[in-house]
């Protein structure tokens, strides 16, 4: 399939994967790998970052240049139905340290890693914390992983009211959220993704992608009506609503990162 794909594109493409723990995740036949609380109880933290290694070497092998993972949520809620053995734990700190590890492993091997946020396919959950408590608890792996120099992160569909005040508003769609809180306030200079535009946290929202793009976004992943989406955006375009430069920044982004992911010419397996 991907072969099949480089041979269509006039322009390498960039290949991306929801595999966090390995290909498994998605394919049948791969190898196995424990769930993230598993390997959050493993005190080594080399060991993570060579599974990284590993999953790395393994998405390679299939033709896949990004891997959404791992999930940097800290697991403090026992009602949370979703994140659960998707966390590596409870302590924030711990949480950073597991999430570098990872992370550094796949980027080592050649692979970006996008760490995801809180999941949302049936509906549109709710943080009613305060900036203090986010800061702590919510968003500390997030930091650390900025400062540790990781290349993309993936925005999930929430709502936080402390930093989005529209009510209904998905942090995936929100300028507070991506442009002045992660670009702006924490200097992320990496890959920005959407999370599914698809999930049900979010698609009750219209043009999700040009409001995607306009929030701060560089990537929308799998809007579900492109026959709409694309003439929103385009439209969006004429009428100076999204600026030329913009659209031509974030196409330069991307460019770059293939470039960097090998992507010069097409990757066939």
């Amino acid at each position: 399939l991907t072969n099949r794909a480089q041979r269509q594109a006039k322009v390498p493409l960039m290949i991306t994967f929801d595999g966090e723990w390995g290909l498994a995740m998605r394919l049948r036949g791969m190898p196995v790998f424990p769930r993230n609380m598993v390997l959050g109880c493993i005190r080594d933290n080399k060991l993570l970052y060579e599974y990284g290694r590993e999953v790395a070497r393994q998405c390679r092998q299939i033709g896949v240049q990004v891997n959404f993972a791992p999930v940097a949520d800290v697991n403090i809620n026992p009602e949370n139905p979703v994140i659960n053995t998707r966390s590596f734990g409870e302590d924030p700190i711990q949480v950073a340290d597991k999430v570098i590890a990872y992370a550094s492993g796949l980027e080592s091997g050649g692979v970006l890693s996008g760490d995801t946020d809180v999941d949302s396919h049936k509906a549109l959950p709710v943080l009613p914390f305060t900036r203090e408590r986010l800061d702590s608890v919510e968003l500390y792996p997030f930091k650390e992983a900025i400062r540790a120099g990781l290349g993309g992160m993936m925005v999930g569909h929430l709502q936080v009211p402390v930093i989005e005040p529209i009510g209904g508003l998905p942090s995936s769609l929100s300028r507070n959220v991506v442009y002045d809180l992660l670009t702006d306030e924490l200097a992320f200079k990496g890959l920005i993704f959407t999370d599914a535009l698809a999930m049900k946290g979010v698609a009750g929202n219209g043009n999700v992608s040009l409001q995607a793009l306009k929030a701060g976004n560089d990537m929308v992943l799998s809007p579900r009506n492109l026959k709409e989406e694309i003439p929103a955006v385009l439209e969006a375009i004429e009428k100076g609503e999204l600026t030329r430069e913009d659209i031509e920044s974030k196409c330069r982004k991307v460019l770059t990162y293939k470039y960097v992911l090998g992507l010069k010419k097409k990757s066939y397996v």
